[in-house]
């Protein structure tokens, strides 16, 4: 009987190498025998990691009711389960009677349309109930019948449009009750009645609007609640009369555009509360001045733009804050009460300036700052604090990285979509000693100005072998590590190279040269071309237009002595002029009156 190696080094590794395998033997016999034995057909028998006796059946296309025919009595967890392309289509029929030592039962994606009267009778070591993403319509207070000892019971992605008073009477052990991502609209009184026991609600994806603050009297035991998505329009602060042991609340993804201090008022013993992805604007002094247990707070994906300098006052537990993704511009003051104790800030995605980040150098507790996506164009100062270890700059406009501003305790720098070409040797020398190093997507230019510093330390890391060059096009689209420094191209204007560069390219940079050489010779050739067009163009124009003037005289000299056709008078076109032509203007009236004068009239 062969042992995996794996299990071999966890049994080298421990005080009794002996007696480890020993019993990684046994464990292996056992599984091995539970095999062999008796299971269903498609299904697989084996032990869990606690050890215990499981039967797993995830092939899919199993139809009818659902059969244990050749599962085993003292089977302790049965999973039937099917892959997306593949689901069951089942039915429940009374098949568990038999099954005394049954733990967990989980009979997911297998398109289930209701449960059935007694069929989970007198389960009493039955901890664990799911039956999630079924087409369960509307349980009933009877399905849970016999099932007084279930601790969790999971009805997520099914559709249930509605839950009667009494539904889960039954389960008065029940801690935890998820019914996620179904069709209810509405908890009425008394929906939780005889489950005062419970200590987990997940209530999230349900159109439920408004929260009945009755319902949340027979549950006042709650330790954590959970409503996201439920198009929740205010924070609906009389519930949290009844749960004043609630220690997680999760009201995000909603439709809230306010928090008042009232309306956390009594949740004294709060430590995580999500309020990201609503519709938050502000968020002003002593909002929290109740929550000092407060661990995690996220107001992330809001469109918050202003918070005031006293928001976090009290709040001296606190050691998370996410504000990704709102509207802030300036942070200044407003982390003042919380310098001493926050380990992880986050202010991704807002439009910040780098000068009002100058307080963050006082948090000396700070191990983990985000600030992708701030539209920061340099790094030219100290806002980071001394001891932090992960820092998040991916997502900006930085062309160049200063080591000198970035701490020497950084274990992870994130620096990915952002517009470096490359990076100076003194700041290279420093940032490869950071274990985690994220450089993909930038536009690098692999040219003999930008990448020689990386070039050079191909061997030593992935990192930077793995970078990919986007400029020059001789080498666009190739990785760093497959690179010769023969192949490198000089550096160009601007340093963005066209379809051309080709013309820069050889193995011998003299060539490169050269080449460069010429280029330049042929445009100083066109241009003293394209200037000697224009002056012979102006010289042949002004020629031109001497011709026309003397053109002219000659076409008065033709027309002066003749008279016009059929005029049986003698009129002449020629004006005295006192022995000079001149050019003159006349009006139309002038005219008539010296054609008159001429004809004598």
């Amino acid at each position: 009987m062969r042992i995996p190696p794996r299990l071999l080094k966890v049994a080298a590794e421990t005080k009794y190498p002996r007696m480890m395998l020993g019993f990684f033997l046994v464990l292996i016999f056992v599984s091995n025998a539970l095999t062999t034995t008796q299971c269903p057909t498609n299904c697989s028998c084996t032990l869990d990691f606690k050890g215990r006796k499981t039967v797993v059946c995830n092939e899919g296309g199993l139809v009818g009711p659902i059969s244990l025919t050749n599962v085993s009595l003292d089977t302790e967890v049965l999973r039937i389960t099917a892959p997306d392309d593949n689901t069951n289509m089942l039915t429940m029929s009374p098949v568990f009677g038999g099954f005394k030592n049954l733990e967990e039962i989980h009979i997911t994606k297998s398109n289930i349309p209701q449960l059935g009267q007694y069929f989970f009778w007198d389960l009493r070591k039955l901890d664990v109930l799911n039956l999630s993403q079924n087409n369960i319509t509307q349980p009933l207070d009877h399905d849970f019948k016999g099932l007084d000892k279930l601790k969790e019971l999971y009805l997520d992605d099914n559709r249930i449009q509605s839950l009667p008073s009494n539904t889960f009477r039954y389960l008065q052990s029940l801690k935890v009750l998820s019914i996620q991502r179904n069709r209810i609209t509405k908890l009425v009184n008394r929906v939780f009645i005889e489950i005062g026991r419970l200590k987990i609600l997940k209530l999230s994806g349900n159109n439920l609007k408004t929260l009945n603050p009755e319902v949340f009297r027979d549950v006042q035991e709650l330790r954590t609640l959970e409503c996201r998505g439920c198009a929740l329009k205010t924070l609906h602060k009389e519930i949290y009369d009844y749960l004043p042991q609630l220690t997680h609340l999760d009201l995000g993804d909603n439709e809230i555009q306010s928090i008042a201090i009232q309306d956390l008022q009594a949740l004294k013993s709060l430590r995580h509360l999500r309020l990201d992805g609503n519709e938050i604007t502000v968020i002003n002094d002593n909002v929290f001045i109740y929550q000092a247990s407060l661990r995690k707070l996220n107001l992330g994906c809001n469109e918050i733009s202003r918070i005031g300098n006293k928001a976090f006052t009290q709040l001296f537990n606190l050691t998370e804050l996410d504000l990704r993704f709102n509207r802030l511009e300036h942070v200044y003051g407003i982390f003042e009460p919380i310098l001493s104790n926050l380990e992880l800030l986050i202010l991704s995605g807002n439009h910040l300036k780098l000068h009002s980040l100058t307080e963050l150098s006082s948090m000396d507790i700070l191990r983990e700052l985000r600030l992708a996506n701030c539209d920061l164009v340099e790094i030219n100062e100290r806002v980071f604090p001394t001891n932090l270890e992960l820092l998040d700059l991916s997502g900006n406009h930085l062309s160049t990285i200063r080591s000198q501003f970035l701490p020497s305790s950084l274990k992870l720098l994130d620096v990915s979509r952002n517009g470096l070409k490359g990076i100076e040797e003194d700041d290279l020398r420093k940032l490869e000693r950071i274990p985690n190093l994220k450089l993909q997507h930038n536009p690098w230019s692999c040219d003999l100005c930008y990448i020689v510093p990386l070039l050079e330390r191909t061997n030593r890391s992935a990192t930077f072998s793995e970078i990919v060059c986007v400029s020059p096009y001789t080498t666009r689209g190739k990785k760093l590590g497959s690179i010769q420094k023969e192949e490198l191209t000089w550096c160009t204007a601007g340093n963005s190279l066209s379809d051309a560069d080709f013309f820069l390219v050889g193995g011998d940079k003299k060539i490169g040269l050269i080449a460069a050489g010429m280029l330049v010779t042929l445009l100083l050739l066109t241009l003293l071309t394209i200037i000697g067009v224009v002056l012979y163009s102006k010289r042949h124009a002004a020629k031109y237009y001497t011709h026309e003037e003397k053109f002219a005289i000659d076409g008065e000299n033709m027309y002066e002595n003749h008279s016009p056709l059929f005029n049986d008078g003698e009129l002449s076109f020629k004006f005295p002029l006192d022995g000079e032509k001149k050019m003159s203007i006349c009006t139309i009236e002038d005219i008539k009156k010296e054609h008159s004068l001429a004809n004598g009239t």
